[in-house]
Protein backbone atom coordinates (compact mmCIF):
# COMPACT_ATOMS: atom_id res chain seq x y z
CA UNK A 1 0.00 0.00 0.00
CA UNK A 2 2.90 2.72 0.81
CA UNK A 3 4.48 1.16 -2.46
CA UNK A 4 1.98 2.43 -4.47
CA UNK A 5 0.77 5.77 -2.50
CA UNK A 6 4.84 6.57 -3.48
CA UNK A 7 4.64 5.57 -7.11
CA UNK A 8 1.67 7.67 -7.13
CA UNK A 9 3.23 10.57 -5.37
CA UNK A 10 5.65 9.94 -8.32
CA UNK A 11 2.81 10.22 -10.95
CA UNK A 12 1.50 13.25 -9.79
CA UNK A 13 5.27 15.16 -9.97
CA UNK A 14 5.34 14.41 -13.43
CA UNK A 15 1.93 15.77 -13.96
CA UNK A 16 2.86 18.77 -12.01
CA UNK A 17 6.42 19.86 -13.45
CA UNK A 18 4.35 19.57 -16.79
CA UNK A 19 1.77 22.42 -15.44
CA UNK A 20 4.75 24.05 -14.57
CA UNK A 21 6.56 24.15 -17.53
CA UNK A 22 3.24 25.31 -19.24
CA UNK A 23 3.04 28.52 -16.90
CA UNK A 24 5.70 30.99 -17.59
CA UNK A 25 5.89 34.24 -15.55
CA UNK A 26 5.64 37.33 -17.01
CA UNK A 27 8.55 39.47 -15.71
CA UNK A 28 7.42 41.39 -13.62
CA UNK A 29 6.20 38.91 -11.88
CA UNK A 30 9.16 37.02 -11.70
CA UNK A 31 11.46 39.95 -10.39
CA UNK A 32 8.40 40.26 -7.65
CA UNK A 33 8.51 36.50 -6.96
CA UNK A 34 12.74 36.55 -6.65
CA UNK A 35 12.47 39.61 -4.34
CA UNK A 36 9.44 38.44 -1.80
CA UNK A 37 11.49 34.62 -2.15
CA UNK A 38 15.10 36.67 -1.36
CA UNK A 39 13.76 38.53 1.34
CA UNK A 40 12.31 35.15 3.20
CA UNK A 41 15.61 34.09 2.68
CA UNK A 42 16.99 36.76 4.75
CA UNK A 43 13.70 37.05 7.62
CA UNK A 44 14.46 33.29 8.31
CA UNK A 45 18.83 33.78 8.81
CA UNK A 46 17.96 36.51 10.54
CA UNK A 47 15.31 34.18 13.04
CA UNK A 48 12.57 36.27 11.74
CA UNK A 49 10.58 32.92 10.62
CA UNK A 50 6.91 34.57 10.97
CA UNK A 51 8.66 37.60 8.57
CA UNK A 52 9.70 34.48 6.58
CA UNK A 53 6.55 33.08 6.42
CA UNK A 54 4.80 36.00 5.23
CA UNK A 55 7.50 36.54 2.40
CA UNK A 56 7.34 33.35 1.44
CA UNK A 57 3.17 33.32 1.04
CA UNK A 58 3.50 36.01 -1.48
CA UNK A 59 6.04 33.69 -3.30
CA UNK A 60 3.01 31.43 -3.28
CA UNK A 61 0.35 33.81 -4.66
CA UNK A 62 2.14 34.58 -7.67
CA UNK A 63 3.57 30.81 -8.53
CA UNK A 64 1.51 28.21 -6.24
CA UNK A 65 3.05 25.49 -7.54
CA UNK A 66 6.73 26.42 -6.71
CA UNK A 67 8.33 23.36 -5.63
CA UNK A 68 11.10 25.62 -3.77
CA UNK A 69 8.95 27.17 -2.05
CA UNK A 70 6.54 24.64 0.01
CA UNK A 71 10.01 23.33 0.54
CA UNK A 72 11.30 26.50 2.51
CA UNK A 73 7.90 26.77 4.21
CA UNK A 74 8.37 22.79 4.68
CA UNK A 75 11.54 23.21 6.75
CA UNK A 76 10.18 26.13 8.48
CA UNK A 77 7.24 24.15 10.19
CA UNK A 78 9.28 21.61 11.10
CA UNK A 79 11.02 23.88 13.06
CA UNK A 80 7.60 24.24 15.07
CA UNK A 81 6.91 20.78 15.15
CA UNK A 82 3.53 21.21 12.91
CA UNK A 83 4.63 17.57 10.76
CA UNK A 84 1.37 17.29 9.26
CA UNK A 85 1.91 20.80 7.20
CA UNK A 86 5.42 20.17 6.87
CA UNK A 87 4.49 16.40 5.11
CA UNK A 88 1.67 17.86 3.05
CA UNK A 89 3.88 20.69 1.33
CA UNK A 90 7.28 17.97 1.43
CA UNK A 91 5.27 15.97 -0.69
CA UNK A 92 4.32 18.15 -3.32
CA UNK A 93 7.74 19.80 -2.90
CA UNK A 94 9.21 16.07 -4.24
CA UNK A 95 6.27 16.32 -6.74
CA UNK A 96 6.81 19.20 -7.77
CA UNK A 97 10.11 18.34 -8.89
CA UNK A 98 10.95 14.70 -7.88
CA UNK A 99 15.02 14.83 -9.07
CA UNK A 100 16.19 17.46 -5.86
CA UNK A 101 17.67 15.08 -3.74
CA UNK A 102 17.01 18.30 -0.64
CA UNK A 103 13.39 17.56 -1.01
CA UNK A 104 13.68 14.01 -0.91
CA UNK A 105 15.88 14.23 2.30
CA UNK A 106 13.25 16.95 3.66
CA UNK A 107 10.31 14.32 2.75
CA UNK A 108 11.67 11.33 4.32
CA UNK A 109 13.05 13.44 7.78
CA UNK A 110 9.24 14.56 8.14
CA UNK A 111 8.25 10.90 7.62
CA UNK A 112 10.48 9.67 10.31
CA UNK A 113 9.13 12.27 12.57
CA UNK A 114 5.49 10.93 12.16
CA UNK A 115 7.09 7.41 13.01
CA UNK A 116 5.96 6.69 9.06
CA UNK A 117 9.57 4.68 8.87
CA UNK A 118 8.21 2.29 6.34
CA UNK A 119 7.40 4.99 4.01
CA UNK A 120 10.37 7.00 5.07
CA UNK A 121 12.81 4.02 4.30
CA UNK A 122 10.90 4.45 0.35
CA UNK A 123 12.22 7.29 0.11
CA UNK A 124 15.43 6.74 1.05
CA UNK A 125 15.41 3.38 -1.52
CA UNK A 126 14.21 5.79 -4.09
CA UNK A 127 17.58 8.35 -3.15
CA UNK A 128 19.52 5.01 -3.31
CA UNK A 129 18.84 3.93 -6.57
CA UNK A 130 19.58 7.43 -7.87
CA UNK A 131 22.75 7.56 -5.81
CA UNK A 132 23.90 3.88 -5.12
CA UNK A 133 27.69 5.79 -4.33
CA UNK A 134 26.65 7.40 -1.31
CA UNK A 135 26.90 5.38 1.27
CA UNK A 136 25.58 7.76 4.53
CA UNK A 137 22.02 6.78 2.58
CA UNK A 138 21.76 2.67 3.37
CA UNK A 139 23.13 3.30 6.85
CA UNK A 140 19.98 5.70 7.09
CA UNK A 141 17.75 3.22 5.69
CA UNK A 142 18.77 0.36 7.54
CA UNK A 143 19.38 2.34 10.66
CA UNK A 144 14.96 2.87 10.21
CA UNK A 145 14.71 -0.11 9.76
CA UNK A 146 16.60 -1.08 12.59
CA UNK A 147 14.70 1.31 15.30
CA UNK A 148 11.38 -0.50 14.23
CA UNK A 149 12.82 -4.32 14.89
CA UNK A 150 12.66 -5.05 11.15
CA UNK A 151 15.57 -7.23 11.06
CA UNK A 152 15.46 -8.49 8.10
CA UNK A 153 14.10 -5.60 6.09
CA UNK A 154 17.69 -3.80 7.50
CA UNK A 155 19.63 -6.92 6.62
CA UNK A 156 18.02 -6.57 3.06
CA UNK A 157 19.37 -2.95 2.99
CA UNK A 158 22.89 -3.84 3.50
CA UNK A 159 22.65 -6.41 1.44
CA UNK A 160 21.83 -4.15 -1.41
CA UNK A 161 24.84 -1.73 -0.22
CA UNK A 162 27.38 -5.23 -1.02
CA UNK A 163 26.35 -5.66 -4.51
CA UNK A 164 27.43 -1.71 -4.87
CA UNK A 165 30.34 -1.52 -2.69
CA UNK A 166 31.62 -5.45 -1.73
CA UNK A 167 32.12 -6.86 1.42
CA UNK A 168 33.04 -4.34 4.20
CA UNK A 169 34.15 -5.48 8.02
CA UNK A 170 31.20 -2.61 9.60
CA UNK A 171 28.42 -3.97 7.23
CA UNK A 172 29.69 -7.38 8.20
CA UNK A 173 29.49 -7.51 11.88
CA UNK A 174 26.25 -5.10 11.97
CA UNK A 175 24.31 -8.02 9.31
CA UNK A 176 25.97 -11.03 11.77
CA UNK A 177 24.03 -8.95 14.58
CA UNK A 178 20.45 -8.50 12.77
CA UNK A 179 21.14 -12.20 12.06
CA UNK A 180 21.75 -13.32 15.94
CA UNK A 181 18.93 -11.16 16.74
CA UNK A 182 16.54 -13.42 14.45
CA UNK A 183 18.28 -16.20 16.10
CA UNK A 184 19.49 -17.17 12.66
CA UNK A 185 22.04 -19.10 12.78
CA UNK A 186 23.39 -20.00 9.43
CA UNK A 187 22.84 -16.38 8.20
CA UNK A 188 25.31 -14.93 11.23
CA UNK A 189 27.96 -17.84 10.20
CA UNK A 190 27.85 -17.27 6.79
CA UNK A 191 28.61 -13.40 7.05
CA UNK A 192 31.25 -14.42 9.20
CA UNK A 193 32.78 -17.39 6.57
CA UNK A 194 32.72 -14.29 4.14
CA UNK A 195 35.04 -12.11 6.49
CA UNK A 196 37.09 -15.16 7.08
CA UNK A 197 38.25 -15.59 3.31
CA UNK A 198 38.38 -12.25 3.03
CA UNK A 199 40.55 -11.35 5.82
CA UNK A 200 42.33 -15.07 6.26
CA UNK A 201 44.86 -13.51 8.45
CA UNK A 202 43.09 -12.22 11.13
CA UNK A 203 41.88 -15.22 13.71
CA UNK A 204 39.38 -13.16 15.79
CA UNK A 205 36.66 -14.35 13.29
CA UNK A 206 37.06 -17.74 13.27
CA UNK A 207 36.89 -17.14 17.55
CA UNK A 208 33.57 -15.16 17.13
CA UNK A 209 32.59 -18.14 14.78
CA UNK A 210 32.93 -20.21 17.37
CA UNK A 211 31.36 -18.27 19.64
CA UNK A 212 28.61 -18.00 17.60
CA UNK A 213 28.41 -22.05 18.05
CA UNK A 214 28.77 -21.87 21.51
CA UNK A 215 25.76 -19.63 22.21
CA UNK A 216 23.71 -21.51 19.57
CA UNK A 217 24.43 -24.94 21.21
CA UNK A 218 26.50 -26.18 18.11
CA UNK A 219 29.49 -26.98 20.27
CA UNK A 220 30.71 -29.56 18.38
CA UNK A 221 31.43 -27.36 15.20
CA UNK A 222 32.84 -23.95 17.79
CA UNK A 223 35.01 -26.80 19.63
CA UNK A 224 36.21 -27.86 16.29
CA UNK A 225 36.86 -23.92 14.83
CA UNK A 226 39.13 -23.25 18.13
CA UNK A 227 41.36 -26.39 18.04
CA UNK A 228 41.83 -25.89 14.59
CA UNK A 229 43.12 -22.35 15.54
CA UNK A 230 45.40 -23.67 18.45
CA UNK A 231 47.09 -26.23 15.82
CA UNK A 232 47.93 -23.34 13.90
CA UNK A 233 49.31 -21.33 16.45
CA UNK A 234 49.38 -23.02 19.96
CA UNK A 235 50.24 -19.40 21.69
CA UNK A 236 46.87 -17.40 20.93
CA UNK A 237 45.87 -16.83 24.58
CA UNK A 238 42.63 -15.76 23.34
CA UNK A 239 41.51 -19.33 21.96
CA UNK A 240 42.74 -20.42 25.33
CA UNK A 241 40.39 -18.10 27.07
CA UNK A 242 37.76 -19.26 25.16
CA UNK A 243 38.36 -22.43 25.59
CA UNK A 244 38.85 -21.88 29.55
CA UNK A 245 35.36 -20.19 29.71
CA UNK A 246 33.53 -22.75 27.98
CA UNK A 247 35.33 -25.41 30.19
CA UNK A 248 34.37 -23.84 32.67
CA UNK A 249 30.37 -23.54 31.97
CA UNK A 250 30.39 -27.69 30.89
CA UNK A 251 32.41 -28.05 35.07
CA UNK A 252 35.20 -29.57 33.34
CA UNK A 253 37.56 -27.65 35.69
CA UNK A 254 40.90 -29.03 35.29
CA UNK A 255 40.47 -28.46 31.58
CA UNK A 256 39.46 -24.89 31.89
CA UNK A 257 42.71 -24.64 34.33
CA UNK A 258 44.98 -25.99 32.03
CA UNK A 259 44.03 -23.56 29.44
CA UNK A 260 43.98 -20.38 31.68
CA UNK A 261 47.55 -21.00 32.28
CA UNK A 262 48.44 -21.25 28.99
CA UNK A 263 46.89 -18.38 28.13
CA UNK A 264 48.29 -16.25 30.93
CA UNK A 265 52.13 -17.11 29.79
CA UNK A 266 51.27 -16.27 26.49
CA UNK A 267 53.27 -13.54 24.75
CA UNK A 268 50.58 -13.39 22.06
CA UNK A 269 47.91 -11.74 24.63
CA UNK A 270 48.84 -8.52 25.86
CA UNK A 271 49.39 -7.85 29.97
CA UNK A 272 46.55 -5.72 29.77
CA UNK A 273 43.93 -8.24 28.94
CA UNK A 274 45.21 -10.64 31.64
CA UNK A 275 44.64 -8.20 34.13
CA UNK A 276 41.01 -7.49 32.94
CA UNK A 277 40.34 -11.40 32.91
CA UNK A 278 42.24 -12.34 36.29
CA UNK A 279 40.13 -9.41 37.39
CA UNK A 280 36.72 -10.93 35.78
CA UNK A 281 37.31 -13.89 37.59
CA UNK A 282 37.33 -12.61 40.86
CA UNK A 283 34.18 -10.19 40.39
CA UNK A 284 32.64 -13.33 39.11
CA UNK A 285 31.68 -14.55 42.71
CA UNK A 286 31.94 -18.25 42.13
CA UNK A 287 34.00 -19.72 44.06
CA UNK A 288 33.31 -23.19 43.53
CA UNK A 289 34.57 -23.11 40.22
CA UNK A 290 37.14 -20.32 41.11
CA UNK A 291 38.77 -20.69 44.23
CA UNK A 292 41.33 -18.32 45.90
CA UNK A 293 44.23 -21.51 45.23
CA UNK A 294 43.21 -21.07 41.82
CA UNK A 295 43.37 -17.56 41.44
CA UNK A 296 46.41 -17.27 43.88
CA UNK A 297 48.21 -20.35 40.95
CA UNK A 298 47.56 -17.58 38.31
CA UNK A 299 48.69 -14.56 40.20
CA UNK A 300 52.33 -16.77 40.88
CA UNK A 301 52.55 -17.50 36.71
CA UNK A 302 52.17 -13.54 36.09
CA UNK A 303 54.52 -12.54 39.00
CA UNK A 304 56.90 -15.06 37.73
CA UNK A 305 56.87 -14.16 34.54
CA UNK A 306 56.00 -10.39 34.34
CA UNK A 307 57.12 -9.24 37.71
CA UNK A 308 58.76 -6.32 35.15
CA UNK A 309 55.05 -5.17 34.45
CA UNK A 310 53.32 -2.17 36.64
CA UNK A 311 49.83 -3.65 36.14
CA UNK A 312 51.01 -7.02 37.11
CA UNK A 313 52.35 -5.73 40.62
CA UNK A 314 49.51 -3.37 41.01
CA UNK A 315 47.23 -6.72 40.41
CA UNK A 316 49.49 -8.58 43.07
CA UNK A 317 49.11 -5.84 45.62
CA UNK A 318 44.85 -5.64 44.84
CA UNK A 319 45.60 -9.98 45.73
CA UNK A 320 47.62 -9.44 49.01
CA UNK A 321 45.39 -6.42 50.07
CA UNK A 322 41.99 -9.11 49.55
CA UNK A 323 44.11 -11.58 52.13
CA UNK A 324 44.92 -9.19 54.41
CA UNK A 325 48.46 -8.83 53.98
CA UNK A 326 48.11 -5.01 53.89
CA UNK A 327 52.22 -4.42 54.60
CA UNK A 328 53.15 -6.46 51.20
CA UNK A 329 50.85 -5.31 49.37
CA UNK A 330 52.39 -1.65 50.56
CA UNK A 331 55.49 -2.78 49.67
CA UNK A 332 54.05 -3.60 46.31
CA UNK A 333 52.79 -0.42 45.77
CA UNK A 334 56.30 1.41 47.10
CA UNK A 335 57.76 -0.41 44.22
CA UNK A 336 55.33 0.78 41.38
CA UNK A 337 55.95 4.43 42.34
CA UNK A 338 59.57 4.17 42.53
CA UNK A 339 59.11 3.29 38.71
CA UNK A 340 56.66 5.80 37.70
CA UNK A 341 54.72 8.75 40.18
CA UNK A 342 51.89 10.00 37.50
CA UNK A 343 49.03 7.20 38.17
CA UNK A 344 46.52 8.58 40.68
CA UNK A 345 45.04 5.51 41.72
CA UNK A 346 47.81 3.69 42.80
CA UNK A 347 48.64 6.78 44.95
CA UNK A 348 44.72 6.22 46.52
CA UNK A 349 44.94 2.64 47.16
CA UNK A 350 48.65 3.33 48.90
CA UNK A 351 47.23 5.86 51.26
CA UNK A 352 44.14 3.83 51.82
CA UNK A 353 46.52 0.99 53.17
CA UNK A 354 48.29 3.37 55.31
CA UNK A 355 45.17 4.60 56.90
CA UNK A 356 44.35 0.80 57.54
CA UNK A 357 47.63 -0.10 58.97
CA UNK A 358 46.68 2.98 61.37
CA UNK A 359 50.68 3.96 60.42
CA UNK A 360 50.27 7.80 60.63
CA UNK A 361 53.93 8.51 59.50
CA UNK A 362 52.89 6.71 56.06
CA UNK A 363 49.79 8.44 55.93
CA UNK A 364 51.57 11.88 56.28
CA UNK A 365 54.87 11.38 53.99
CA UNK A 366 52.54 9.57 51.28
CA UNK A 367 50.07 12.11 51.30
CA UNK A 368 52.57 15.12 51.29
CA UNK A 369 54.44 13.55 48.84
CA UNK A 370 51.06 12.66 46.71
CA UNK A 371 50.04 16.70 46.74
CA UNK A 372 53.28 16.88 44.81
CA UNK A 373 51.47 15.11 41.73
CA UNK A 374 48.35 15.44 41.80
CA UNK A 375 47.32 19.23 43.87
CA UNK A 376 44.18 19.20 42.40
CA UNK A 377 42.84 15.47 44.26
CA UNK A 378 41.21 16.05 47.84
CA UNK A 379 41.75 12.62 49.53
CA UNK A 380 45.61 13.08 50.54
CA UNK A 381 44.67 16.28 52.16
CA UNK A 382 42.13 14.52 54.11
CA UNK A 383 44.69 11.66 55.34
CA UNK A 384 47.39 13.79 55.79
CA UNK A 385 45.09 16.22 57.98
CA UNK A 386 44.10 13.08 59.62
CA UNK A 387 47.32 12.10 60.73
CA UNK A 388 48.25 15.40 62.19
CA UNK A 389 44.90 15.18 64.32
CA UNK A 390 46.00 11.68 65.62
CA UNK A 391 49.28 13.39 66.72
CA UNK A 392 47.21 16.51 68.18
CA UNK A 393 48.85 18.79 66.07
CA UNK A 394 45.37 20.64 65.23
CA UNK A 395 46.57 23.93 64.05
CA UNK A 396 48.55 21.99 60.81
CA UNK A 397 46.10 19.71 60.38
CA UNK A 398 43.61 22.44 59.89
CA UNK A 399 45.56 23.90 57.00
CA UNK A 400 45.27 20.75 55.02
CA UNK A 401 41.64 20.58 55.69
CA UNK A 402 40.84 23.95 54.53
CA UNK A 403 42.80 23.06 51.48
CA UNK A 404 41.20 20.41 50.93
CA UNK A 405 37.32 21.66 51.18
CA UNK A 406 38.03 23.76 48.73
CA UNK A 407 38.84 21.01 46.01
CA UNK A 408 35.90 18.79 47.36
CA UNK A 409 32.96 20.42 46.24
CA UNK A 410 31.49 18.17 43.74
CA UNK A 411 32.24 15.35 45.93
CA UNK A 412 29.52 16.36 48.80
CA UNK A 413 30.35 13.17 51.28
CA UNK A 414 33.87 13.93 51.36
CA UNK A 415 33.09 17.68 51.87
CA UNK A 416 30.93 16.71 54.80
CA UNK A 417 33.63 14.90 56.10
CA UNK A 418 36.16 17.86 55.90
CA UNK A 419 33.83 20.42 57.84
CA UNK A 420 33.47 17.34 60.27
CA UNK A 421 37.52 17.20 60.93
CA UNK A 422 37.67 21.37 60.50
CA UNK A 423 34.91 21.18 63.60
CA UNK A 424 36.83 19.11 66.04
CA UNK A 425 40.44 20.53 64.96
CA UNK A 426 39.48 23.69 65.75
CA UNK A 427 37.34 22.73 69.32
CA UNK A 428 40.59 21.25 70.31
CA UNK A 429 41.68 24.93 69.47
CA UNK A 430 39.64 26.22 71.59
CA UNK A 431 37.85 28.32 68.67
CA UNK A 432 34.63 27.43 69.45
CA UNK A 433 32.06 29.19 67.51
CA UNK A 434 34.27 28.22 64.27
CA UNK A 435 33.71 24.79 65.24
CA UNK A 436 30.00 24.84 65.17
CA UNK A 437 29.46 26.71 62.42
CA UNK A 438 31.93 23.62 60.69
CA UNK A 439 29.32 20.91 62.81
CA UNK A 440 26.34 23.22 61.14
CA UNK A 441 27.58 22.83 57.94
CA UNK A 442 28.40 18.86 58.05
CA UNK A 443 24.41 18.58 59.02
CA UNK A 444 23.12 20.97 56.89
CA UNK A 445 24.99 18.28 54.23
CA UNK A 446 23.99 15.45 55.77
CA UNK A 447 21.67 15.87 58.52
CA UNK A 448 21.87 12.31 59.79
CA UNK A 449 25.82 12.19 60.63
CA UNK A 450 25.49 10.55 63.59
CA UNK A 451 29.16 10.84 64.30
CA UNK A 452 28.58 14.78 64.29
CA UNK A 453 25.11 14.90 65.75
CA UNK A 454 26.83 12.64 68.87
CA UNK A 455 30.74 15.29 69.08
CA UNK A 456 28.95 18.29 68.44
CA UNK A 457 26.23 17.68 71.27
CA UNK A 458 28.53 16.51 73.86
CA UNK A 459 30.98 19.66 73.40
CA UNK A 460 27.84 21.65 73.88
CA UNK A 461 27.61 20.09 77.10
CA UNK A 462 31.21 20.40 78.12
CA UNK A 463 30.46 23.93 78.05
CA UNK A 464 27.07 23.50 79.54
CA UNK A 465 25.84 25.11 76.31
CA UNK A 466 23.00 24.92 74.30
CA UNK A 467 21.32 21.67 76.17
CA UNK A 468 18.31 21.42 74.74
CA UNK A 469 19.97 21.31 71.61
CA UNK A 470 22.56 19.11 72.17
CA UNK A 471 19.84 17.06 73.58
CA UNK A 472 18.21 16.72 70.44
CA UNK A 473 21.19 15.57 68.51
CA UNK A 474 22.38 13.31 70.74
CA UNK A 475 19.20 11.41 71.13
CA UNK A 476 19.43 11.56 67.36
CA UNK A 477 22.79 10.16 67.45
CA UNK A 478 21.13 7.36 69.76
CA UNK A 479 18.38 6.56 67.24
CA UNK A 480 20.68 6.09 64.13
CA UNK A 481 22.98 4.03 66.33
CA UNK A 482 21.06 2.28 69.44
CA UNK A 483 23.69 0.09 69.64
CA UNK A 484 26.82 2.38 69.98
CA UNK A 485 27.96 2.79 73.98
CA UNK A 486 29.50 6.40 72.89
CA UNK A 487 26.57 7.79 71.33
CA UNK A 488 24.68 6.53 74.64
CA UNK A 489 26.92 7.90 77.03
CA UNK A 490 26.95 10.73 75.38
CA UNK A 491 23.42 10.93 75.37
CA UNK A 492 23.06 10.34 79.67
CA UNK A 493 25.93 12.69 79.87
CA UNK A 494 23.88 15.59 78.35
CA UNK A 495 20.59 14.80 80.24
CA UNK A 496 22.76 15.22 83.05
CA UNK A 497 23.82 18.49 82.05
CA UNK A 498 20.18 19.12 81.95
CA UNK A 499 19.54 17.85 85.55
CA UNK A 500 16.99 14.41 83.69
CA UNK A 501 19.10 12.34 86.73
CA UNK A 502 16.69 9.77 86.54
CA UNK A 503 16.49 9.21 82.54
CA UNK A 504 20.47 10.02 82.76
CA UNK A 505 20.57 7.01 84.39
CA UNK A 506 18.85 4.79 82.11
CA UNK A 507 20.92 5.71 79.49
CA UNK A 508 24.11 5.29 81.18
CA UNK A 509 23.30 1.66 82.34
CA UNK A 510 22.77 0.94 78.42
CA UNK A 511 25.52 2.54 77.58
CA UNK A 512 27.68 0.30 79.97
CA UNK A 513 25.85 -2.77 78.63
CA UNK A 514 26.85 -1.68 74.96
CA UNK A 515 30.86 -1.09 75.84
CA UNK A 516 33.16 -4.26 76.12
CA UNK A 517 35.69 -2.22 77.44
CA UNK A 518 34.42 1.05 78.95
CA UNK A 519 36.82 3.88 79.34
CA UNK A 520 37.64 6.21 82.48
CA UNK A 521 35.86 8.88 81.50
CA UNK A 522 32.60 6.24 80.66
CA UNK A 523 33.27 4.78 84.22
CA UNK A 524 33.48 8.68 85.67
CA UNK A 525 30.51 9.86 83.93
CA UNK A 526 28.61 6.36 85.62
CA UNK A 527 29.37 7.24 89.37
CA UNK A 528 28.66 11.01 88.87
CA UNK A 529 25.16 9.81 87.50
CA UNK A 530 25.01 7.27 90.32
CA UNK A 531 25.83 9.68 93.05
CA UNK A 532 23.02 12.26 92.02
CA UNK A 533 20.40 9.34 91.75
CA UNK A 534 21.46 8.90 95.46
CA UNK A 535 23.70 6.05 94.74
CA UNK A 536 26.55 6.71 96.65
CA UNK A 537 28.50 3.38 97.33
CA UNK A 538 28.11 2.38 93.84
CA UNK A 539 29.15 5.84 92.39
CA UNK A 540 32.38 5.37 94.40
CA UNK A 541 32.99 2.04 92.85
CA UNK A 542 32.65 3.64 89.59
CA UNK A 543 35.07 6.42 90.18
CA UNK A 544 37.94 3.94 91.30
CA UNK A 545 37.45 2.16 88.36
CA UNK A 546 38.15 5.72 86.39
CA UNK A 547 40.84 6.28 88.36
CA UNK A 548 42.70 2.87 87.67
CA UNK A 549 41.67 3.03 83.67
CA UNK A 550 43.14 6.32 84.13
CA UNK A 551 42.46 7.59 80.70
CA UNK A 552 41.34 11.16 80.16
CA UNK A 553 39.77 11.61 83.67
CA UNK A 554 38.83 15.08 85.14
CA UNK A 555 41.00 16.91 87.82
CA UNK A 556 38.02 16.44 90.09
CA UNK A 557 38.55 12.73 89.98
CA UNK A 558 40.06 12.75 93.52
CA UNK A 559 38.03 15.33 95.00
CA UNK A 560 34.43 13.18 94.37
CA UNK A 561 36.91 10.25 95.70
CA UNK A 562 37.53 11.75 98.84
CA UNK A 563 33.86 13.30 98.92
CA UNK A 564 35.29 16.89 99.12
CA UNK A 565 33.54 17.82 95.78
CA UNK A 566 30.19 19.19 95.72
CA UNK A 567 27.59 18.64 92.41
CA UNK A 568 25.72 21.45 91.58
Amino acid sequence: MITVLFFAINGFAGEKKKETVKKELDEKSKLEFDYSFMEGVRSKITGDFQGAMGWYDNCLKIDPESPVVKYEIANLLLGTDDYNGALQLAREAVAGNPSNLWYKLLLANVLQKKSMIEEACNVYADIIAKYPDKEEFYLIESGLYTSVEKWQKAIDVYDRYEKQNGITEPVSIEKIRLYSKLNNVKGASDELLKLINKFPEKNEYLSLLAELYFNYDQDKKGLQILNKLLKVDPQNGYVHLYLADYYRGKNKLSEADKHVKEALVSDELKNSFKVQYMLTLILSGDTVKITDTDLNSYMDILMSKYSEDLSIRALHSDFLRKDGKLQEAREELDYILDKEKNNYMVWQELLLICNELQDTNCMYSQSVECIKYFPEQPLPYALAGISLMMRKDYGEAVDFFERGVKLADEQVQLRSQFFSYLGDCYYNLDSTEVAFRMFDNVLSINPENALVLNNYAYYLSLLDKDLRKAEDMSSRAVLLEPDNGTYLDTHAWVLFKRKVYSEALYYMKQAMEKTTEPSGVLYEHYGDILYVNGKKEEALAMWLKAKEAGDEVSTDLNAKIAGTYVFN
